[in-house]
């Protein structure tokens, strides 16, 4: 594949800084045994991309022990594979970037040592298994200067977050960006994931250093438009997003659908890897329930656990009762405890006969090693 992908591992923080207080967005652990880099590293290698750069600025710590150097994926070569990109001073030598733009302005050098004639870069708040060969595949037919990833379907999207949507005609180019408070139903909703020309890149990079430019959308999108090609890409691929805690729940209890696991990990020439863990079977007590639920390996479940994501190593005492939640790692569920709608970070220990209830649209959250 003659394209170079990167990878914003923390554009996102913001928007749900309750789970990235100690971790990079993209390091945010998913589907009972992923993290959420898992599917951009997995969807570029299906695509053929055999470099790829992660860029990241804060708490990136457990990203880099995650994705090491790419082992898994097949990227730990000598002349290609993966690269964590950590943070370093902005030009001036004051300012540290907080954009894409700027996260690109910031890498030009790594840019410019690479060779592919393309370069595919994203941000990572929406989950999917996408070809990107295909998008490729368009943006050389159609000439166009940028090419962007788009979806018309996007699955728990906060509803009331600021949402960049494109104006398209008939044959799919971008005529407009529009921004509003919330989703419009039926529109295209960018994804913030862009194909263009390494060269034309890097021209466009150091004029905007050149003129301090720092918006990506405002500086560099929205005036190309009437005089540039700007073609949007729409996929049908089912895009879960992650913007919020009661999205982050959603989209994970969105993989107990059959359907939504066929398409994402039953794409039988794009798999989605992660790093492998070694952990013993789940093991199911005497009494204990189990229903619609995916355990992972090295839990113990006595009590009953229904409708939820229980990830590695979490023991759910007798009597529990664990119902619309997602469970992280290493976590401990008290006798007669009950959950509903609750999401746990790593590490939490539930004390026995405890109740946390939230609701779908706002569930009750515990941060990392708390004990309750």
């Amino acid at each position: 594949m003659k394209m170079l992908g990167l990878v914003f591992a923390d554009e996102h923080d913001a928007d749900i800084s309750e789970l990235t207080a100690k971790r990079t967005f993209a390091a945010l652990p998913f589907g009972a045994r992923y993290r959420i880099i898992d599917f951009f590293i997995s969807n570029m290698t299906n695509s053929g991309i055999q470099n790829i750069g992660v860029v990241a600025t804060t708490k990136y710590e457990s990203l880099m022990g995650h994705v090491r150097y790419g082992g898994e994926w097949d990227l730990h070569r000598s002349k290609s594979g993966l690269t964590v990109l950590p943070p370093f001073s902005f030009f001036n030598g004051e300012m540290r970037y907080e954009n894409v733009l700027e996260a690109l302005q910031a890498n030009i050098s790594y840019i410019e040592k690479n060779t592919e004639p393309y370069i595919l870069f994203t941000c990572c708040n929406a989950i999917g298994n996408i070809d990107y060969s295909a998008m490729l595949e368009q943006h050389i037919k159609t000439g166009a200067r940028f090419t962007c990833l788009c979806t018309k379907h996007p699955v728990n999207k906060g509803s009331d977050l600021t949402t960049t949507e494109y104006v398209l005609d008939s044959d799919g180019r971008i005529k407009d960006i529009v921004i509003h408070n919330k989703v419009t139903p039926g529109a295209y909703v960018a994804t913030n994931t862009y194909i263009m020309a390494r060269e034309d890149l890097l021209d466009i990079l150091q004029q905007s250093i050149d003129q301090n430019k720092t918006s990506l959308r405002n500086d560099i999108l929205k005036p190309a438009l009437d005089e540039s090609l700007i073609m949007a890409y729409v996929t049908d691929e089912k895009l879960l997003y992650i913007d919020t805690v009661s999205s982050y729940l959603k989209s994970n209890l969105a993989l107990l659908d059959g359907d939504t696991r066929r398409e994402l990990f039953g794409q039988e020439l794009r798999p989605i890897i992660t790093r492998a863990g070694n952990s013993s079977p789940a093991f199911y007590g005497e009494g204990s329930v189990s229903t619609n639920s995916i355990i992972a390996a090295g839990s113990t479940i006595e009590g009953t656990v229904r409708n939820s994501i229980i990830f590695r190593n979490v023991h759910i005492k007798k009597g529990a009762i664990v119902e619309n939640c997602v469970i992280n790692q290493d976590c401990t569920i008290g006798e007669n405890a009950v959950l509903n709608y609750a999401v746990l970070d790593k590490s939490v220990n539930i004390n026995d006969k405890r109740l946390l209830s939230g609701y779908i649209t706002h569930p009750f959250y515990v941060k990392k090693n708390s004990i309750i």
